[in-house]
C-alpha cells in the first residue's frame, strides 16, 4: 500500500464519527427511555454530540479545501450542513433532528471509499447500512455510558433500559458485522493484506476492538460495571475507522 494516513484528518474524522454515534445513539436510548414505563433519566446529552459531528465535519472539509487548494465536493459540504442542522434543531427544540442526522449518515458514504468502487451503489448503499447500525449499538452504548442511573446499572430501571436496548442492539450489531466484512473486501484483497499491509493490521485492530466490546456487551448486561469500559473500546474503533477514513482508496 501506497501512502500515510493523513494525521490531523484521522482526529478530525475521528471527532465527526464519535459525535455522528454518539447524537444518533442518543436518540435511540431516548426514544427506549420514553417506551413505559417511562425512564425519566434516560436523557444523554445529544446537544454535545451533535455539536462535536458539526465541528469536527466542518474541520474536515475545510483542512481538505487547503489541502487540495480547491473547494470541496457538494456531497461533503452537504453533510457537514446535515449535521449543522441537526445540531441546531437539536438546540432550538425543533422536532427534525433525526432525519438531518440520518441524512448526514446517509451523505457520508459519498465523500469516502466507496464512492470510488466501480460501481458504487452496492458499497454506497452497504456503507450507509454500516454506519446506521453502529450509530444504533456502538452509538447506543456512547450514550448510555454518559447516564447516571440513580440506583446504579443493577438497579431495576437501568436493568429494564438494557433489555430494552439489547434487543435492538442484537439486531443492529449483526447488520453491522456483515456489512462490515463487504467494505473490508472491497479494500483488502486476500487475508495476508490483514497483517502485511499498515491498512490490513488497522482493520484487524479495529475488529478485535469490536470483539472486546460485544464481550464486555455481555458482562455489562450481567450487572457488572463496565459500561465506560466499553465506551472507551467504542472511542478506540471508531478512531480506527477514522484512520481508515484517511488512507488513500485501496480498492
Amino acid at each position: 500500500m501506497s501512502g500515510r494516513p493523513d494525521l490531523v484528518l484521522a482526529v478530525l474524522h475521528w471527532i465527526e464519527y464519535v459525535g455522528l454515534l454518539g447524537g444518533l445513539g442518543s436518540m435511540v436510548v431516548r426514544r427506549l427511555g420514553a417506551n413505559r414505563p417511562r425512564i425519566n433519566w434516560a436523557q444523554p446529552p445529544m446537544h454535545m454530540f451533535l455539536g462535536a459531528a458539526f465541528a469536527g465535519g466542518l474541520a474536515v472539509i475545510g483542512v481538505e479545501a487547503l489541502h487540495a487548494g480547491a473547494a470541496p465536493g457538494w456531497e461533503r459540504v452537504a453533510r457537514v450542513a446535515a449535521e449543522g442542522l441537526a445540531f441546531l434543531f437539536c438546540i432550538r427544540g425543533i422536532p427534525f433532528v433525526a432525519p438531518a442526522a440520518f441524512l448526514a449518515v446517509a451523505l457520508l458514504p459519498l465523500g469516502g471509499h466507496a464512492a470510488a468502487v466501480k460501481p458504487p451503489a452496492g458499497a454506497e448503499l452497504a456503507d450507509v447500512l454500516h454506519v446506521a447500525s453502529a450509530c444504533i449499538w456502538a452509538g447506543g452504548i456512547l450514550a448510555l455510558a454518559t447516564l447516571q442511573p440513580p440506583g446504579g446499572w443493577r438497579g431495576p430501571e437501568a436493568v429494564a433500559l438494557l433489555d430494552r436496548f439489547a434487543r435492538v442492539a442484537l439486531i443492529a450489531f449483526a447488520v453491522t458485522a456483515l456489512t462490515g466484512v463487504l467494505r473490508a473486501t472491497e479494500q483488502v484483497h486476500g487475508v495476508s493484506d490483514l497483517w502485511t499491509t499498515s491498512y490490513g493490521v488497522v482493520l484487524l485492530l479495529k475488529a478485535v476492538g469490536v470483539g472486546i466490546m460485544l464481550l464486555l456487551s455481555l458482562a455489562w448486561r450481567r450487572g457488572f460495571p463496565v459500561a465506560r469500559a466499553e465506551a472507551a473500546a467504542a472511542i478506540v474503533v471508531v478512531a480506527a475507522s477514522a484512520v481508515l477514513a484517511a488512507y488513500p482508496n485501496q480498492a
